[in-house]
């Protein structure tokens, strides 16, 4: 079944509305006026008489990929539409589409070429998708995608092999022809004809500067293996003459992709994406140094550390889920790259917030701006005791002694679970993309239920860490507590900075955002 987000079909009905099909000559011989007479109502950025194709392949040690996609421009869109609209209605509906998309696939298949060591690799099609992007002249253009995928023969990984690539797709009409190859972790491609970079990002913009010579390529040729390569050879490159990086496929999102969900592949896969949730949050972010030095200096409980690592997973879920959605449904009107900065702005704002708070508040206590609960004096006298001893101690709003044993009259910091909520809210509220990408392939793919689980059991393994954290910076606190260490003016002076530090990064993700 031909997944087809509804935004790309809705209020496109009717992409002809005011055409009378008993009057389809007049009609053409009107757009034609308009195409060649007012240049600057073109919308396609090629020209509107343009079918335009992009190949990317991705060779593996067993499988060759390849992302095809056909860009059609006004005219010929236009022309298609009358195979499209197949009970005349001068609407293209989305069951229509997807017909059309459903029989055009083998078509367009047969006309790819691939050979590998000179034999024939027969490719089939995993996923495909149909949009009409709208033009000019209130015509729509014609844009289909397809993965395409085919499989090796056993080939001896290490030795060197020869593919080579054509397509045969529309080579009756003018347009623009691009060619990318992909390295994929643990193939190195060689001495190649195709570059490992594109232009034109799958046919959605076209350089300005290259509109009169569009790129013509059709054909390609390279060398690949396992093995490392030849100090003779070349490897691949990118247009700007740069050695191409590999790319890595990213593992918890190819979780969803297994060819047969079976229970053991399932507890398999979750026993994989909790480790997954739990190594991610030891990366770069969520929280790890804000929960470390929020919590230093304060008197935290293991149910503290739980109900932060239950705020997490919550927010972190929902946010996969939310932004997903909006990927779906929303993105003409909200695109997920512009909304991920706003979501850093707010998370850093949040851990600014708690760490200015912090600062202010540990700071006056270090200063002895608060003091015990009814007073706060200064002055030396003597105390006698039950236990018939008698010792001086001096009372300066921070700390006093008893016979030599210094400790403070000021009330360990507490917890406050606000803090603790906003928290946990900062370091979930910026959706892995990883999550992101599995659940958008579990949705493609029909499999939203095992998605689902496995989006939550990584958030479970992302708090999971970050409780882990808290805990051990509670115990570690503890040692702090040692009346010959609380006497330390650097150790009291701790919690201050930690809380500084919590201001700083809070800042740093609101520039980091901004920028």
């Amino acid at each position: 079944m031909l997944n087809k987000p509804a935004n790309q079909t809705l209020g496109i009905q009717k992409p002809f509305p005011n055409v009378n099909f008993m009057r389809k000559e007049i009609y053409i011989f009107a757009a034609l006026l308009i195409f060649t007479f007012v240049s600057v109502a073109t919308a396609h950025p090629l020209g509107n008489f343009t079918v335009n194709h992009y190949s990317r392949i991705e060779v593996e040690k067993s499988q060759v990929k390849l992302r095809a996609v056909l860009d059609m421009a006004e005219i010929p869109t236009f022309q298609e539409s009358q195979k499209i609209d197949t009970n005349k209605d001068s609407a293209l509906s989305a069951e229509e589409l997807n017909v059309y998309a459903e029989n055009l696939t083998p078509i367009y298949i047969a006309n790819l070429q691939l050979l590998v060591d000179d034999s024939p690799i027969a490719l089939r099609s995993t996923a495909k998708n149909i949009s009409l992007p709208p033009g000019s002249g209130n015509l729509p253009t014609l844009r289909i995608e397809w993965d395409l995928i085919g499989d090796l023969p056993d080939l001896d990984a290490k030795a060197i092999h020869q593919l080579k690539f054509e397509n045969k797709n529309n080579t009756e009409r003018i347009g623009w022809n691009e060619i990318v190859v992909e390295r994929v972790g643990g193939i190195n491609v060689f001495n190649s004809t195709a570059f490992g970079s594109g232009i034109t990002d799958e046919l959605k913009a076209y350089p300005s500067e290259n509109l009169n010579a569009p790129l013509s390529e059709r054909k390609a040729e390279f060398s690949f293996t396992s093995s490392i390569l030849a100090a003779d050879v070349k490897p691949l490159q990118n247009r700007d003459g740069h050695i191409s990086a590999p790319v890595e496929k990213d593992k918890f999102a190819e979780l969803i992709a297994v060819p047969e969900v079976t229970p053991s592949i399932i507890l398999f896969g979750l026993l994989i994406a909790f480790g997954f949730g739990a190594m991610h949050a030891l990366s770069p972010g969520h929280g790890k140094t804000v929960v470390g030095a929020y919590l230093i200096g304060s008197r935290g409980t293991v149910k503290h550390a739980i109900f932060l690592g239950a705020i997490v997973t919550i927010t972190h879920t929902l946010g996969v889920f939310a932004l997903g959605l909006l990927t779906l449904f929303a993105s003409n009107y909200i695109l997920p790259e512009k909304l991920m900065p706003f979501l850093s702005f707010v998370s850093g704002l949040l851990v600014l917030f708690i760490g200015l708070t912090l600062f202010k508040d540990r700071l006056f206590s270090f200063l002895g701006y608060k003091a015990d609960v009814h007073h706060h004096h200064d002055h030396s006298h003597d105390h006698e005791h039950h236990a018939d001893h008698t010792h001086n101690h001096t009372h300066d709003g921070l700390a006093h002694t008893h016979g030599g044993s210094t400790h403070t009259h000021l009330p360990p910091e507490n917890i406050t679970w606000r803090n603790l909520l906003a928290l946990g809210i900062s370091g979930g509220l910026l959706p892995c993309p990883s999550a992101l990408v599995l659940m958008l392939s579990a949705i493609n793919l029909n499999r939203i239920g095992y998605g689902i689980v496995l989006t939550l059991v990584f958030s479970f393994g992302l708090a999971a860490t970050l409780t882990a954290v808290g805990l051990a910076f509670l115990y570690t606190g503890k040692f702090f507590d040692n009346p010959k260490l609380s006497s330390n003016r650097l150790i009291k002076a701790l919690p201050v900075f930690s809380a500084f530090v919590i201001a700083c990064v809070g800042a740093v993700i609101c520039y980091n955002s901004l920028i």
